[in-house]
């Protein structure tokens, strides 16, 4: 049992006492300097909406050639 124990916990312990510090954290720009936001510019979300109506639907055959290649001709 002393044997386990000292198996787990040996490492654990080396580990602790093996670690670094972490690296000194830094901003990129000092926070003296006024803050200079860039201009946002507003987008229309609905701008480019074109209204539907619903339609019957038709033969999947028709709608796969009209789809391929030349279109349906």
């Amino acid at each position: 049992m002393k044997k386990t124990v000292s198996m787990v916990a040996l490492p654990l312990f080396v580990g602790g006492c093996a670690a670094t510090l972490p690296a000194d954290v830094t901003p990129t720009r000092s926070p003296a300097l006024p803050y200079e936001a860039s201009r946002l510019h507003h987008h229309n979300p609905i701008g480019a909406y074109t209204h539907r109506v619903p339609v019957e639907p038709r033969p999947w055959r028709q709608q796969n050639d009209a789809q391929g290649p030349g279109g349906g001709q």
